[in-house]
């Protein structure tokens, strides 16, 4: 039982100790799930589809979004927001696709090992043309633990 005291007491101390920048450590007991992610191919073509838009094409691409999980936990992909960047560090367009979105594409969102995710966004008329695209992805676990991770692809 001494034992046990003494090992609460180190860590209570431990994760009230305060760092070399001033903040607090902070210490986690829950696992998480170590994600990796990548945008394949890493770089993308890029194509205007004739519409009828007054202001320009709208222009598609097509890529997979590759998921590996590490460990043996239920992941779920719950939230996709792609963003087209033209090196401006200006935000450019974005599209969500919420998780009901994402259910409805792909069936079940369960990353089980690792998963690739299809996507075929068309983006709105008259954009300039991005040099990049980049996805923020949220995954949550059977438990309600979030995690995100975000990757990008270059355009040909």
């Amino acid at each position: 039982m001494r034992m046990i005291a003494t090992v609460v007491v180190a860590l209570v101390a431990v994760a009230c100790e305060n760092t070399t920048s001033g903040r607090r450590a902070d210490i986690g007991f829950s696992p998480t799930a170590a994600i990796a992610a990548q945008i394949l191919p890493q770089t993308l073509p890029f194509a205007a589809v004739t519409t009828a838009c007054a202001v320009g094409p709208v222009f598609t691409t097509g890529f997979d979004l590759l998921i590996a999980e590490t460990r043996a936990v239920n992941v779920f992909m719950d939230r996709v927001t792609l963003h087209l960047l033209d090196g401006t560090n200006v935000g450019g367009p974005s599209i969500t696709f919420p998780r009901s979105q994402l259910n409805a594409m792909f069936g079940s969102t369960l990353v089980a090992g690792t998963r690739a995710f299809s996507f075929r966004p068309q983006f709105a008329c008259g954009l300039r043309r991005p040099g990049s695209i980049a996805a923020d992805v949220l995954l949550i676990d059977a438990e309600g633990s979030v995690q995100s991770v975000s990757v990008n692809a270059v355009f040909q």
